[in-house]
């Protein structure tokens, strides 16, 4: 069986004709995606340095940072292009959310988590990046990752965002369901009830609406997920709007 029961009404009536392909697909072992730090060398510098530590990579499409791991992957943390800050380990889907983003400005990482997008964001120098998480103890490892990728990031408490300068954009990749990662963590979907997807929404829907009060004028306001619920995106955003 893929799915509970419950869910799998949710999926059928969200996905349509992609509901029997999704399902399958997150069945199957997640691939593992490499990000190259592009302010210290190239794709091509990065995978001629991988295969030097007999790391198989191939290019994602349509993601110009990204590498997806073919072979050794449990060499990556040890090789020496890792522990200097040339590829952090990331899945292509985040690299496209920061590659989609204006390439300039005040920009703040809101649910920042472990620093991930703030990261891929502080590549291009043109940024300011700030990176806020509700709970700061998830973003203790930040400090330590943007030395070794030479970025800066600035955190910022709860208090310290609401008085800060407006942001010309504003990064949500919200608290979810993390039904379209369940190739990475299946427990996730017998787990999941519907009183905690109702709770989830609740959260999404309060992020975006503290979310909006930070953006400068003619700023922009990202919103992802890693969910392929209509009740946590399309849903989320259109009662957003109308509000």
């Amino acid at each position: 069986e893929t799915l509970p029961d419950w869910l799998r009404d949710v999926f059928a009536a969200d996905l349509g004709v992609q509901f029997e392909t999704t399902a399958q697909a997150l069945l199957e072992r997640a691939p593992v995606d490499l990000r190259v730090n592009l302010g210290k060398l190239s794709v091509q510098q990065a995978s001629a340095q991988l295969a030097d530590a007999q790391i198989e990579v191939r290019s994602v499409s349509g993601v110009p940072s990204a590498l997806r791991v073919l072979t050794n992957p449990r060499r990556v943390a040890s090789a020496q292009i890792y522990l200097n800050g040339g590829v952090e380990l990331q899945d292509a889907a985040s690299q496209a959310v920061v590659a989609a983003l204006p390439k300039d400005g005040r920009v703040l990482d809101y649910c920042a988590g472990g620093g991930g997008k703030a990261l891929a964001l502080a590549e291009d120098p043109d940024r300011k990046v700030f990176a806020h998480d509700i709970d700061p103890r998830r973003m203790a490892d930040l400090p330590g990752r943007a030395d070794r990728a030479g970025a800066q990031i600035t955190s910022l408490s709860t208090e310290q965002t609401a008085q800060s300068e407006k942001f010309d954009i504003v990064l949500c990749d919200a608290p979810c369901s993390g039904s379209g990662a369940w190739r990475r963590a299946a427990e996730g979907k017998w787990t999941l009830t519907p009183d905690q997807l109702a709770t989830l929404n609740q959260t999404q829907d309060d992020i975006l609406d503290k979310a909006a009060t930070l953006i400068a004028a003619g700023g922009v306001l990202a919103y992802a997920t890693c969910s392929v619920l209509a009740c946590e995106n399309d849903d989320i955003v259109a009662a957003f709007l109308k509000s």
